[in-house]
């Protein structure tokens, strides 16, 4: 009988610290989402910066960030949303997790 108990004990020990250690897992990949997500807008807004201060305009688009700056974007997971309404005021960079 304590044979059982003791096994049974054992199961449920063993299953808590799976579920345990599936959820922390988990939780590491959301936190490396968010940072990759903020390092891409992040790597956006320095670019177009950075093309302002060498070239004195903000560039139209970004992919003329990815063909002159080096700015690489992953389309398959982030949406960019890059508004410019003239070339010498900062333009609205929105990035969006698909």
């Amino acid at each position: 009988m304590k044979d059982n108990r003791f096994k049974i004990f054992t199961a449920v020990f063993i299953l808590m610290f799976a579920c345990y250690f599936y959820f922390a897992v988990e939780n590491v990949q959301k936190s490396n989402e968010n940072e990759k997500f903020d390092i891409l807008s992040d790597a956006i807004k320095r670019s177009a910066v950075q093309c302002y201060a060498i070239e004195g305009f903000y560039p139209p688009d970004v992919e003329y960030l990815e063909k002159n700056y080096g700015l690489v974007v992953d389309y398959d997971r982030y949406v960019v949303n890059y508004s410019i309404f003239a070339s010498n005021i900062m333009p609205d960079i929105e990035v969006y997790l698909k």
